[in-house]
């Protein structure tokens, strides 16, 4: 009789298999294919981690890994946080061309807004620097989406009135009110896009 490493002679003892664990790329694909979705407000991120995430998807359905759920899973996030760029992209492409001007003029409204929104609040009034959203081509842009500048103006309005229009930000209010303006987060303006709803 034969003598086994568990001290009894003549009986084998067959541990089962072990279950692989998963890969590592299908884990990756899945954390980069959720950043890019989650990252489609945070400054373009998911240009670099959707790619990543479908290659990664990719490679792991390839090679018949362990995990292709998570892959596809992942697959699918990053496609579609790249479909609805695309999309963003394709609706704002007319305005594109004037994105330097529009900052430029919204950054003179928060500077003069104690002016021009009592001005505009009394009787219509808008500075000569606006006026031109009033005519095409941006009238003609406001249309295709059913709204008008001064729709716009009213929005900024309420926005001045209730003092989220101070100090060159954009007042955003959050729901957790974890940040250090007392429920505030503050935006940017120069990395902020004015973009009709």
């Amino acid at each position: 009789m034969e003598q086994n490493f568990n001290g009894y002679e003549g009986v084998n003892v067959t541990l089962p298999p072990q279950k692989q664990r998963k890969s590592g790329l299908a884990i990756a694909s899945l954390i980069l294919g959720i950043v890019s979705l989650v990252g489609l407000c945070c400054c373009g991120i998911n240009i670099i981690t959707a790619p990543l995430a479908i290659i990664f998807g990719i490679v792991v359905l390839a090679k018949r890994q362990e995990g292709t759920g998570l892959a596809i899973f992942g697959i699918v996030t990053a496609v579609l946080s790249l479909l609805v760029i695309v999309g963003v992209f394709f609706s704002i492409r007319e305005l594109l061309p004037y994105s330097g001007q529009i900052a430029t003029d919204y950054m003179q409204l928060i500077e003069d807004q104690d002016e021009v929104f009592p001005a505009y609040e009394a009787d219509g009034t808008l500075p000569d620097y606006l006026k031109k959203y009033t005519e095409p081509p941006y009238s003609d842009y406001f249309a295709k989406h059913d709204i008008t500048f001064n729709d716009i103006m009213d929005a900024l309005l309420e926005q001045y009135k209730t003092g989220a229009l101070k100090n060159g930000y954009v007042s955003v209010g959050t729901s957790s009110g974890g940040s250090d303006a007392g429920g505030q987060v503050q935006v940017d303006p120069d990395s902020a896009i004015l973009l009709p709803a």
